[in-house]
């Protein structure tokens, strides 16, 4: 009777303990279908027979790239390498993240094929203006705590953007439980060979349409994710003077890092970046979770911080050496460095994954 009784009580208690979902944000590393898409530079992630490929990929200026491009054989044995092997970053305990969003990924076709291989039904993709074809996704599985309400594009306009067009901001709605909505906004701002006021932009963009959301709704839950392609030394600062500009975003990394109630011990187990210049030999957190104060106010759906991670398995890292003669890093080494893509490998032990860590984190609702 005793046992009965304790069941019941853990029974009823259940709807206390609430819900949970998890969001995972990765930037995949040129991940690319087989097929030209007309109008996009898309040629080095082509099979080596392409037609028209010789003369574009002698037609590039630079002679690094030009060498990649030629050099480049991205043939159906290499996508299905690939597809696996972000089937293996993403998929832990047997688990998917609920929410995946995908960072540079060339159109929906490749974003469907991935879908399938992971296990997801449902995508959501980005149509940017970015001259080589790279976009931006989100891929989940609807439920009856998961549901899609809306997606929408938003282009970064001004004169730079005319010669040199980037990626669209992706914003996708869901509809969380009974009651929770969640908008995420998928980033991948102008990369840091383009002046910080590109950047700027993006920020600028991002800011106008989270405003808009919270004037609409001030109980809307918003997460912007992605990789932004910004460090300490841009100057203005795109976060700073745009994003924290009147708590409009919180960011996540540096949240967890400053909660008390996290051992220092879970802290330092962490990679030190989601992503490695090997130029430099410096970390960097080009990726973030940036999230509205809706989401840590203890009401409603709220963000578990103890549970961010950079997910860096070992099986995903390798340890990197300075090459360059003549440098003074010459010979010098990092350990646990993001094992990169190697695009002409056909074997999952040694294509690589990604030059970027995922970052994942759960909600509770």
């Amino acid at each position: 009777m005793k046992t009965i009784l304790i069941s019941l009580t853990l029974m009823l208690c259940l709807p206390c303990f609430g819900k949970s979902l998890e969001l995972m944000v990765y930037n995949v590393e040129n991940l690319f279908d087989l097929k030209h898409d007309e109008g996009k530079n898309d040629w080095t992630f082509l099979p080596e027979d392409t037609k028209g490929k010789k003369a574009a990929c002698a037609a590039v200026k630079s002679s690094y790239r030009k060498k990649e491009c030629f050099d480049t054989n991205w043939g159906k044995d290499n996508l299905e390498v690939k597809l696996e092997n972000i089937e293996k970053m993403v998929v832990r305990n047997n688990k998917l993240p609920d929410i995946l969003a995908l960072v540079e990924i060339e159109n929906e076709n490749v974003v469907k094929q991935l879908a399938k291989v992971i296990g997801y039904k449902r995508t959501a993709v980005s149509n940017s203006p970015d001259r080589r074809g790279i976009d931006l996704a989100v891929v989940w599985n609807e439920s009856d705590n998961l549901k899609f309400l809306s997606m929408k594009e938003h282009t970064l306009v001004g004169e730079y953007f005319k010669e040199r067009p980037s990626r669209n901001i992706l914003e996708v709605e869901f509809l969380v439980g009974k009651k929770e909505k969640l908008t995420v906004f998928v980033n991948h701002w102008p990369s840091l060979s383009n002046p910080t006021e590109a950047r700027l932009i993006a920020a600028n963009t991002l800011a106008k349409r989270t405003k808009e959301i919270l004037k609409k709704n001030p109980a809307q839950n918003i997460m912007a994710v992605g990789d932004f392609n910004t460090i300490d030394e841009n100057y203005p600062h795109p976060f700073k003077s745009v994003l924290y500009k009147d708590d409009l975003f919180k960011d996540l990394h540096s949240t967890f890092k400053d909660d008390r109630s996290i051992s220092w011990n879970i802290k330092n187990q962490m990679a030190p970046g989601s992503y490695f210049y090997g130029r430099g030999m410096t970390w960097n957190l080009l990726d973030r979770i940036f999230f509205t104060k809706n989401l840590l106010n203890g009401s409603g759906m709220d963000l578990k911080v103890d549970s961010y991670k950079i997910h860096s398995p070992s099986f995903a890292t390798k340890t990197y050496e300075y090459r360059k003669k003549g440098q003074y890093l010459y010979g010098s080494t990092i350990k646990g460095a993001p094992f990169r893509s190697e695009h002409n490998s056909t074997s999952n032990s040694r294509a690589g994954y990604s030059d970027h860590f995922p970052l994942i984190v759960k909600m509770n609702y």
